[in-house]
């Protein structure tokens, strides 16, 4: 008897075998191999570019019907891609949010499965503290939460802070391995000293070393990169997400690009462009983009100012895995 595929209609005596799998907790590979393994990778994740003009607003408003507490935790909104509204993320694997705290307001510690960054925005007087290390946040400084390590969050001035959260939550949540746990106390007990320099990169160096690097040639497809790494390993800040500043030099424009890995953009300063997909998106100051895996992509500037870009992408975990690839 020919064998039964996908695309014929199956016999009385195939339909019957389908139902025994199916009573068993089987599945016919023939019948799903379409869907299990495409000639070619798909995403549901899109681009999206998220305005600060439109954000700003919106997060000040949180102040007013919001507070950090146990039971809330974090005042932060958090972005959703739009080719994913069932899905917590900016991407299908990267979270990104704003936190706010207002002048006196704590977000109580507490720890989780998922690792997180922390990209200071706006404000002074922010601080984060990570395993008794105090780490006060100027605009630009980058503090990392590695996975189960107790943090919390303070502002200690006078005047609203703002942050960028970026985790790795909705590959721990896929997993299901997310947990989270409070802390016995709001705020844990500060060690005297300086934050190990693993866990806080602070904007004056960062911006200092991409200066340097802009002394010489470019990246074809990212002009002036640079990744923060441990300074103790000499790795990625965290195993699964990379944290890079990069900056478009005058007139510069990108080579087009695919990449298997996601990302978030922050606009630092500057203006310029993204053109993703045949689809040009222009940025300026604070606004935030979001890239899909293989997504064709490149960059571009317009006058005579430079662009930086801040990003957290999962390039860390795909190497780990063996699935990082570049097609230019």
């Amino acid at each position: 008897m020919a064998s039964t595929t996908a695309t014929t209609t199956p016999t009385a005596e195939a339909q019957a075998f389908y139902k025994e799998l199916e009573r068993e907790h089987l599945v016919a590979l023939w019948n799903v191999a379409h869907s299990l393994l495409p000639k070619e990778p798909r995403s549901r994740a899109v681009p999206h570019l998220w305005r600060w003009d439109t954000l700003y607003p919106l997060v000040q408003r949180a102040g007013d019907i919001a507070t950090p507490s146990r039971g809330a935790e974090r005042r932060v909104l958090g972005f959703i891609n739009p080719g994913l509204p069932d899905r917590f993320g900016a991407t299908h694997t990267l979270w990104a949010g704003f936190q706010y705290l207002l002048p006196g307001e704590v977000a109580p510690a507490h720890r989780h499965s998922p690792s997180a960054v922390r990209f200071m925005l706006h404000g002074q007087g922010a601080y984060t503290t990570v395993e008794g290390d105090k780490c006060v946040m100027k605009p630009g400084d980058l503090v990392i939460t590695p996975s189960m390590t107790w943090h919390d969050h303070g502002n200690e001035g006078t005047e609203p802070v703002i942050w960028m959260d970026g985790l790795d939550s909705p590959v721990v949540r896929y997993l299901e391995i997310l947990a989270y746990e409070p802390h016995t106390a709001e705020r844990q007990q500060v060690r005297s000293g300086q934050a190990t320099p693993h866990i806080h990169y602070h904007w004056d160096a960062a911006l200092a070393e991409l200066q340097r690097r802009a002394g010489g040639p470019g990246d074809p497809c990212d002009d002036v990169l640079m990744e923060y790494v441990d300074p103790t390993t000499g790795t990625s800040v965290t195993p699964a997400l990379g944290c890079y500043l990069q900056m478009l030099r005058p007139g510069t424009r990108t080579r087009a690009h695919r990449e298997t890995s996601s990302a978030v953009y922050r606009v630092v300063s500057g203006n310029g462009f993204s053109v993703v997909d045949s689809v040009r998106y222009d940025w300026r100051e604070g606004d935030f983009l979001a890239i899909a895996p293989r997504a064709l992509h490149a960059h571009g500037t317009e006058g005579g100012e430079p662009a930086i870009l801040f990003s957290f992408q999962d390039v860390p975990l795909l190497r780990a895995l063996g699935l990082y690839r570049v097609e230019a």
